[in-house]
């Protein structure tokens, strides 16, 4: 099994907030904000673009109500959509190779 630093290191979130604007028109926007995008987040991002070659991927949003003293917002998290990474066992770890070549008594 190999051991990966980033296990210890837990990596920041990509977080936003929204809160409500002051329409100007009918077409404004109800929630502006901004968000603070992580370069793990980018990278993880760019990536999933260069592997499907595709126009646009799906990403994930979450948010939480908050309020403060400057009145209630939404805290808001941009994520990669979770892709599966393939099992691959590490064969220092895996005792099968020990076994293959005896037969079962």
């Amino acid at each position: 099994m190999t051991f990966d630093q980033s296990d210890l290191n837990p990596k920041k979130k990509s977080l936003g907030i929204l809160r409500k604007a002051t329409k100007t028109k009918e077409r404004s926007p109800d929630l502006t904000g901004q968000l603070k995008l992580q370069r793990h987040t980018m990278e993880t991002i760019a990536k999933q673009f260069e592997e499907t070659d595709g126009d646009d991927i799906v990403c994930c949003l979450a948010g939480w109500s908050n309020h403060d003293g400057n009145g209630p917002y939404l805290t808001i998290e941009l994520s990669p959509k979770y892709v599966r990474r393939e099992y691959r066992p590490d064969q220092r770890s895996n005792l099968s190779f020990i076994f293959n070549d005896h037969e079962e008594v």
